[in-house]
């Protein structure tokens, strides 16, 4: 087999001539394993039930903590008879897998993983971890029918060859919205109601202005963390893939600072942002990028920004967070989408089904007896009882099933994820790794506060969404596009910047220079090698 280039694995090249240890090692000393191969221990673990099984996975540690508090957990436990034995990780995700490569290269990993699926795959070629698709077919019936029921989800999870190396789960489906100050718009006398197009929202920034910032100088209706470049969608400027082809940076920025500088909207978009910082409607500092997260949740709480546009659950956040006790009359809410001149809404970028982080990989030198019992615990999840359990919880103390046949919550979700770090509780937030698991999407929504479930469930539809094909890519074409991004994604966020801060005059013959400027720094090879992966996913 060709040997595959490795990328961004920090110690790969020292993993190819380092023996892959045993399996159930938790860190320290290799397990010893017994005639049949598998870790000693592993298929007769002590967890307090006899017959019980278990297996070791390593994890991130904040994770773990998360999933000792959770309630369903318990009763998978339960129903399952399987016992997953936890190694903490870092506190960190990113320093989580630079362990993974630690431990591949010195032959500590326990039996199962969390891992980028980039590692599982790259490293389950180069045997650290077990195909697991002939198993899956044997032994995770329930998982094998999802696998067959979504292609895209097979594709993705595949390699070349079709081996699965990694266990990717579902990851809740979002996008940011639109909060502001209810109260500050009442106040000044704006309805929130009427404002449809970017022009409404432009009109009523600077009403606010007036009437807010007259007195006060530290005052702009608009402000966020971050990066500011997070409008591009309003004026049809995200980037994207499909038959057609490909425009802008789309590998990892699907949802988040998606722009596509050839879009025909794409001027317009930054000569509106011109408009907005010129007349301080927005907060410069945010623009300019030295807004951190605190100072824009302090302007926000503080009364000196109404507006943001940002992760979907904020609006509560700040309610949840001192925004009431800052002023009796605070009230943050949701806005609608945005519409175009024809009363069309504006269909915004969203988190894509599935993520390449937080998968979950098997020890190549587990015995199949083990394998077999990691899917199991999977296959669980795949089941209808499992996906209710994960979801919803126990039928009578977490949810109720309503005469239509709906299910409804009856545990609080304030009372709930407010109990203190240990404690026990009933909790869905499904963007985080838990297991291996599909994800009911209007559950997510509405595991939240009533302003959260009703914005998302009035938001989160599928004709507001832009579509954001999964789509799968080579090492060689990840490795190619992680070095020419770290290139061009900068410098168009910087030539972007300076428009708009008019560090350099917008026109025409300056857009176009920026254009040729960013081709010649690889942005057309871009856009190249993803239309190829395109492609390539779906055939």
């Amino acid at each position: 087999m060709k040997r595959r280039k490795v990328l961004s694995l920090l110690l790969a090249a020292v993993m190819l001539t380092v023996s892959i240890a045993g399996c159930g090692s938790n860190g320290g000393t290799n397990a010893e394993t017994n005639q049949g191969g598998s870790a000693a221990g592993t298929e007769s673990a002590d967890t307090g039930n006899t017959g019980d099984k278990s297996y070791t996975m390593f994890i991130r540690s904040q994770y773990h903590d998360w999933i000792e508090e959770l309630n369903w957990y318990d009763v998978a436990k339960e129903n399952t008879g399987i016992t997953v034995e936890y190694v903490d990780g870092p506190e960190e995700t990113s320093d989580t897998y630079t362990e993974v490569d630690q431990r591949i290269a010195s032959g500590t990993l326990p039996e199962a993983t969390m891992c980028k699926l980039s590692q599982a795959k790259v490293y389950g070629s180069q045997g650290a971890f077990a195909d697991l698709a002939p198993y899956i077919k044997e032994y995770a019936p329930n998982y094998q029918a999802y696998i067959d029921a979504n292609p895209e989800y097979k594709t993705y999870v595949s390699d070349e060859s079709g081996a699965i190396y990694g266990l990717v789960k579902e990851t809740p489906v979002f996008a940011d919205l639109i909060g502001y100050r209810a109260d500050h718009f009442e106040k000044a006398g704006i309805d929130a109601f009427s404002i449809k197009t970017v022009e409404d929202f432009t009109e009523a920034m600077r009403t606010l202005k007036a009437y807010y910032g007259a007195d006060n100088s530290n005052y702009y209706p608009l402000s966020g963390r971050e990066s500011a470049l997070r409008f591009a969608a309003w004026f049809g400027a995200a980037s994207y893939v499909d038959e057609n082809g490909s425009g802008g940076i789309y590998y990892r920025y699907e949802k988040d600072n998606s722009f596509n500088v050839r879009a025909e909207g794409a001027y317009n978009w930054i000569e509106t942002m011109k408009t907005w910082y010129k007349e301080g409607l927005i907060n410069p500092s945010w623009v300019e990028g030295t807004n951190s997260e605190g100072d824009w949740e302090s302007q926000t709480l503080e009364g000196n920004a109404s507006i943001f546009y940002d992760y979907y659950n904020r609006a509560e956040w700040f309610m949840s967070n001192g925004g009431p006790e800052t002023d009796p009359d605070y009230n943050m809410q949701v806005l609608d989408f945005l519409q175009d001149e024809n009363g069309n809404t504006m269909k915004v970028t969203k988190s894509l089904l599935y993520g390449s982080d937080c998968c979950i990989a098997v020890n190549s030198e587990c015995s199949e007896d083990t394998i077999r019992t990691i899917l199991e615990f999977t296959d669980y999840f795949y089941s209808e009882e499992g996906m209710t359990l994960a979801n919803w919880g126990v039928e009578g103390e977490s949810y109720q099933v309503n005469a239509d046949g709906s299910k409804e919550y009856i545990v609080d979700y304030q009372t709930e994820e407010s109990k203190g770090d240990g404690e026990k509780k009933w909790s869905f937030l499904s963007d985080r790794l838990t297991v291996c698991k599909p994800v009911d999407q209007a559950a997510f929504y509405s595991w939240n506060t009533e302003l959260i479930a009703e914005a998302a469930n009035r938001c989160f539809t599928e004709e507001n969404f832009l579509k954001r094909p999964v789509v799968c890519y080579t090492t060689e074409q990840e490795e190619e596009l992680s070095n020419l991004i770290a290139a061009v994604f900068d410098s168009e966020c910087a030539a972007l910047t300076g428009f708009i801060v008019g560090n350099t005059e917008l026109n025409e013959e300056n857009w176009n220079a920026m254009i040729e400027e960013m081709d010649a720094l690889g942005l057309s090879r871009i856009e190249e090698i993803q239309a190829e992966a395109y492609q390539n996913t779906i055939q």
